[in-house]
């Protein structure tokens, strides 16, 4: 008899480190993966093609005057397009393009100063002439200066000055460029005058922000998980268990014990979890590749909130799961045997505890995870770039949770241990699901990742 439960329990313990061990299998990208250099490579590359098309751009932008005397002056017209290239934070907020068109005026000499002053400028839009807003720029300096001019957006009426009709601009611009052209021992002022058809027919090419690859979205995907997400993931799988041991003892007693039909109700809630997860990692690499900075600014201003919200929605699960399957203490509080009445198949419950808990995972981590996405995807502004790298990202993880989810369902030994003590499970998955929720709230998520990492060699 003795023998005989000694190999139970053997066969017991076997098959829950096999079932972890398949869960936990994704752990292997970050030793065979130099996270780091792998992130560096591909941003490399994206920041190359990037600045390729900057500079084509900017020369489809720019109009070129050479003066007599070797002083040569451009001027770039700011468009929208150039703005969507250029750090859209930093820019908007220096420049202002929803209120100001602007123009970037640059002088270059190789020997002398420049005329002292900065160019008076007018912009012509059909017939009608408009004064530049003071300029931004240095009045005295040798070799290289650059005039920042702004002109209003909209005229006196509030409506646009660059609309649909507008088929050309001129740019006048007026100072002593011209060395050649002297009166009484000084430099006389000349106008010049540089003019941009609209439209400007960019390219939609140039415009495309598709420059991912395939390859591309699978290295990052890697890179990711390598070296920032591993440690969210670690406790994510955590509280997969929690929720899968606690879901299949709640089955157990509704079910009065095993059946096909709770083996598959366990496959069905593993799914729901992965679902939801997976979810919220597409959706959120698609706003973050959509919004840019301003995803930044949402985490940066509500990642407390958020952790917080997240951190009551697992606590609330984890006491509802202990009650439905009977946990001790947790059973008799207030309210308990209502819940035990009401008949549900758990997979709204999974689908948000698993939202929920990537959502105050991420909300932790936050500043690694979408600060590295905006690195990648966000200064892209592709929501499906953001949406596929979040994808491939999480279903790879996705593969060990199912199989894990598999193989669990088909142990025996661990579904009767399970029947034997479905009260037992119940509390110690209830107590990781509530404890893992106080730690969101509290805001010290990452302490149970620092205790994990040292023994990884990942940290």
């Amino acid at each position: 008899m003795r023998q005989k439960l000694a190999n139970r329990l053997g066969t017991t313990i076997l098959s829950f480190v096999f079932v972890a061990a398949v869960a936990f299998s994704w752990l292997v990208v970050p030793y065979f993966v130099n996270g780091d250099r792998v992130l560096f490579e591909t941003g490399q590359q994206v920041q190359g093609e990037r600045m390729d098309d900057f500079r084509t751009l900017n020369q489809m932008l720019t109009r070129y005057i050479w003066f007599p005397g070797g002083i040569e002056v451009t001027a770039l017209y700011a468009s929208e397009e150039y703005f969507q290239f250029a750090d859209q934070e930093a820019a908007v907020t220096a420049y202002r393009p929803d209120k100001h068109i602007v123009f970037f005026v640059s002088e270059d000499v190789h020997t002398g100063w420049l005329p002292e002053g900065l160019p008076l400028a007018k912009l012509i839009v059909g017939d009608r002439t408009f004064e530049s807003l003071p300029a931004e720029g240095p009045d005295l300096v040798e070799h290289h200066r650059t005039t920042i001019l702004q002109f209003p957006k909209y005229d006196d009426d509030g409506r646009e000055i660059i609309d649909e009709n507008t088929e050309e601009l001129r740019l006048s611009l007026t100072h002593r460029w011209d060395r050649d052209l002297v009166e009484n021992d000084e430099y006389v002022p000349v106008e010049s005058e540089y003019v941009w058809e609209l439209p400007l027919n960019i390219p939609v090419e140039l415009m495309s922000r598709d420059t991912f690859t395939s390859i591309m979205v699978f290295s990052l995907s890697a890179g990711l998980l390598a070296s920032v997400l591993t440690p969210c993931l670690i406790q994510l799988v955590f509280i997969f268990f929690a929720t899968l041991g606690g879901m299949t003892a709640q089955e157990v007693v509704s079910s009065h014990g095993i059946s096909p039909d709770v083996r598959r109700k366990v496959l069905w809630l593993s799914s729901c979890f992965v679902a939801g997860y997976i979810a919220l990692f597409v959706v959120s690499g698609a706003v973050i590749g959509y919004a840019g900075k301003e995803a930044q600014l949402f985490f940066a201003n509500y990642t407390r909130p958020v952790g917080i919200g997240a951190g009551i929605i697992v606590v609330l699960f984890g006491v509802w799961l202990g009650i439905r399957a009977k946990a001790p203490v947790v059973c008799r509080l207030p309210g308990a045997e209502t819940i035990q009445k009401y008949k549900t198949r758990g997979t709204f419950g999974t689908v948000l505890i698993s939202i929920a808990f990537s959502l105050g995972c991420m909300s932790c981590f936050g500043g690694a995870i979408i600060g590295t996405l905006l690195i990648y995807v966000g200064a892209l502004g592709s929501a499906p770039v953001g949406a596929a790298l979040m994808g491939i990202f999480a279903a790879g993880v996705a593969i060990p949770f199912l199989l894990a989810a598999f193989f669990f369902s088909r142990m025996q030994g661990l579904f009767e241990a399970i029947s034997r003590h479905t009260r037992m499970v119940g509390a110690v998955s209830a107590a990781i699901i509530i404890g893992f929720g106080l730690l969101l709230i509290t805001d010290n998520f990452h302490t149970v990742s620092d205790l994990i990492y040292p023994y990884l060699g990942l940290d």
